[in-house]
């Protein structure tokens, strides 16, 4: 629990941050986060919660989601030309591969199946904050030389 409160927490101030400071590339990544942070909240409220146990199985509501958040990311990186949107939707592709791992049976640990699908992203959220700061301080050297 306190994993998925930090994580909440960090992506809400990543998203408040590219929403202030953030061009359109990071805005875009950033509330494709806080829309998985919110769909995967509503979804344990409803009961869809996840145990230990149900990663013995392939957990198919986080699989779309992050199958939809790879479209997503897949999109922005094509769009708009930052060097961070390839990296996102590199790590986002992991916890991909990892449900698709999962779904064709392939022998894997329970652990190892949270750890590959849970961990990218902690990472995009983190390199989406590097993206936004990068961006704003580019923007302040920008404004500063006028």
């Amino acid at each position: 629990m306190v994993r998925f409160l930090a994580q909440a927490l960090l992506i809400c101030v990543v998203f408040i941050a590219a929403l202030r400071a953030g061009g359109k590339p990071e805005r875009h990544v950033a509330s494709i986060y806080f829309a998985m942070l919110l769909a995967s909240t509503a979804d344990a409220l409803l009961g869809g919660g996840e145990t230990a146990a149900d990663y013995a199985g392939l957990h198919v509501f986080r699989f779309t989601l992050d199958c939809c958040a790879l479209a997503g990311i897949v999109f922005v990186a094509l769009r708009y030309e930052r060097w961070w949107t390839l990296w996102v939707g590199s790590v986002q592709l992991i916890a991909v591969m990892a449900h698709v791992l999962r779904a064709i049976a392939v022998p894997m640990p329970a652990l190892v199946y949270v750890i590959m699908e849970r961990w990218p992203v902690w990472m995009a959220v983190l390199i989406t904050a590097a993206g936004t700061f990068l961006h704003h301080r580019r923007q302040q050297a920008v404004v500063s030389d006028i």
